[in-house]
């Protein structure tokens, strides 16, 4: 008997759960574009994500990691006839963040992200601040496995004012400016599961298992002769 328990105790052990991991991606926008998703006013945009496959298996961790980018563009140009100074200022006038029923993520605090100064803005003489990425990622775990039952929508919030301040020496302040700023966004969910209706013993504790089998009627037949 105890050839026979052995063999069974290796079998029990080879049928463990199939663990698999998929993963749902949802975005807005086209990353390190200019004018693909303008800002404007601000961003109020939603991406959703897909549900769990139930058929898959059985839910058993939910990692969500989001991913955001401002990207924005400009210049000043000094019409007035006389030297000055420009100021270029972005501000986020609320903070930027994403939501969701199953959590959220601040990417940045309200505030000056970002400012540039040219404090002898000559005549004729083009201000250019280049082309500004502010890339924000974060990551959070859900254990609320329910809510995946059915889509999850997020929500992207960006209140931000891009501008120039102007002066001139003397005289009126004639500037040509010109501001281009877009938003991007993603979310990556990532699902693991258990199948365990694919658990199959592996073919060599089948044979261990026939083994023990074997063995065990060679040790009744030995009795039977003895």
């Amino acid at each position: 008997m105890k050839t026979l328990l052995t063999a069974g105790a290796l079998l029990l052990a080879s049928s463990q759960a199939f663990a698999g991991m998929v993963t749902e991606t949802a975005s807005f926008g086209t990353q390190g574009d200019l004018t693909n998703q303008p800002i404007g006013f601000g961003i109020n945009e939603t991406v959703t994500i897909n549900a769990f496959n139930t058929a898959l298996g059985s839910l058993t961790g939910v990692s969500i990691n989001v991913y955001s980018q401002i990207d924005t563009a400009g210049k000043s140009t000094n019409t007035s006839g006389l030297n000055g100074a420009s100021q270029f200022k972005f501000n986020l006038d609320s903070d930027w963040t994403v939501s969701s029923a199953v959590g959220n993520y601040t990417f940045n605090g309200a505030g000056n992200i970002f400012t540039e100064t040219d404090t002898d803005h000559q005549i004729n003489e083009v201000f250019d601040y280049g082309h500004l990425d502010i890339f924000k990622t974060g990551a959070f775990t859900s254990t609320d496995f329910s809510a995946f039952t059915s889509d999850v929508n997020f929500n992207f919030v960006i209140n931000a004012t891009s501008s120039f301040n102007n002066i001139a020496n003397g005289g009126s302040a004639l500037f040509t400016n010109q501001i281009d700023s877009s938003a991007w966004g993603k979310v990556e969910v990532t699902y693991t599961y258990d199948d365990v209706s694919t658990s199959v013993p592996e073919t060599g504790s089948l044979a261990i298992f026939g083994l023990g089998l074997a063995g065990f009627a060679l040790s009744r037949k030995a009795k039977k002769s003895a």
